[in-house]
């Protein structure tokens, strides 16, 4: 939707630089239906409060969430992309995923 059109102002939106690049990759069809899995796990991180300064830290993804979202998926799929399989793509992600989301190498 347009900003303008719902009555946001120019002044509250986030600037975006024209030149700003912008990482562009390509996954490949076989890989897509894991990476939905992914995406679709955003917000079922396990996090804990690391230290007396309340760092967090990343544990990883509730998997009782990530089974809901295997079963959820369209029948085609399911059969297509069996769930066992799925779900060892999905940890293989979410361990490259946690040196990242801890901050490693910063």
């Amino acid at each position: 939707m347009d900003a303008e059109a719902l009555g946001v102002p120019a002044e509250s939106l986030p600037e975006t630089a024209e030149s700003e690049e912008t990482e562009v990759f390509k996954v490949w069809d076989i890989n897509m239906p894991v990476v939905r899995l992914f995406l679709g796990c955003e917000t079922q991180w396990r996090i804990v409060a690391r230290g007396m300064d309340g760092i967090l830290h990343y544990v990883g993804i509730d998997y009782a969430a990530a089974s809901a979202l295997l079963e959820a998926r369209p029948r085609g799929e399911q059969r297509k992309h069996l769930a066992w399989r799925m779900f060892e793509d999905l940890r293989e992600m979410e361990h490259a995923a946690l040196p990242i989301l801890n901050g490693a190498g910063r």
